[in-house]
């Protein structure tokens, strides 16, 4: 529940951002503007603070001790700057030569390069020294519910992104977002990539355990604390479907006709990071490149139907490989 009470506020303001585009207001886009610049000020200050403040003098329920403060401290006060910065319209225009399809004057994307830079600085944090065994210590357990809220909003995040209820009616949404119809050709296309990419994560996981096996061990726990209660077929079936419908639609759909492939799969790649950088992030870079080929040639369906399987298929081995040890013992 908490993950969708934080949403609600990012939702106001994406579809805020949507409004003002909408109705193609000059003093509207210039308060949006200024507002996120103030913002992203305060966010810088608070990083500043946060990088000056005595330790034990923050409240011991916020957690702040488990991070390295010189890092993640810098980490807030780059995020508040690169908010700052894309406030700024002399910036998006330098931006805009980097990325064709982005509209300087548009205020939903001003927000998308804010929120890519809260998203990069997140993963950021997470790479913070000690961070990956503060998490190892910490036990902390996702619940069926917590991946579905938080998949969902993603859906919600693209929908109202892209339009929901401003600029876009039902089928103009469906296009923008690439939701098309999938033919039988481009159905057994993404057959073929889901078979491949599951045949990479192994041919990864198996060579990365042979040259860093302890590593391999502590992500292992980490990932069997995190995960070890979705231990049912149908709990790891709505798991891998709610990732592929939620992600895809966000990064595929809405981001990535902005941003193009190359960008948004290093995008995808480094917010799946929360385990610290590994051969891991490499097959999730492979994969996101890929499914970004697929949205552009045949449709953001496909990309969902690719990544649930993919996920779907490991969830699956994952289990085999659990009810397999008490033989294999």
């Amino acid at each position: 529940m908490s993950i969708l009470v934080i949403s609600l506020p990012v939702l106001a303001v994406i579809f805020v951002a949507n409004l003002i585009a909408a109705r193609d207001d000059e003093r509207a886009r210039t308060a949006f503007n200024l507002l996120l610049f103030v913002v992203n000020l305060v966010l810088l200050i608070g990083g500043i603070v946060w990088r000056v403040m005595p330790l034990e003098a923050t409240p011991p329920q916020m957690g702040l001790q488990m991070l390295d403060q010189g890092f993640s401290s810098s980490t807030l006060i780059g995020m508040g700057l690169w908010g700052m910065l894309v406030a700024l319209r002399p910036v998006r225009l330098r931006l805009a030569h980097l990325f064709p399809a982005l509209r300087p004057e548009s205020p939903v994307h001003t927000l998308a390069l804010v929120a890519v830079g809260y998203l990069l600085g997140n993963a950021a944090i997470s790479l913070a020294p000690g961070a990956l065994d503060a998490l190892a210590e910490s036990g902390v357990e996702a619940t069926l519910f917590d991946v579905l809220a938080q998949q969902f909003a993603f859906v919600l995040a693209a929908f109202v992104g892209v339009g929901l209820l401003t600029r876009r009616d039902g089928p103009a949404l469906n296009e923008r977002l690439g939701l098309q119809r999938p033919t039988a050709a481009q159905l057994w296309t993404g057959v073929r990539w889901m078979i491949f990419f599951v045949f990479l994560q192994a041919c990864i996981s198996l060579t990365w355990s042979l040259f860093d096996a302890a590593r391999v061990e502590q992500l292992s726990g980490i990932n069997e604390s995190l995960l070890g209660n979705f231990d049912t077929v149908w709990e790891w079936f709505l798991l891998a479907a709610s990732a592929g419908l939620g992600e895809e639609l966000l990064f595929r759909g809405a981001l990535q006709p902005i941003f193009g492939i190359l960008p948004t799969s290093l995008i995808f790649a480094v917010s799946h990071v929360q385990y610290g950088l590994s051969p891991a992030t490499l097959a999730v870079f492979l994969l996101s490149l890929i499914l970004g080929v697929i949205r552009k040639r045949s449709n953001t369906t496909v990309a969902i139907l690719v990544h649930a399987g993919y996920n779907f298929t490991l969830g699956l081995l994952s289990l085999l490989a659990v009810y397999l040890a008490p033989f294999a013992r």
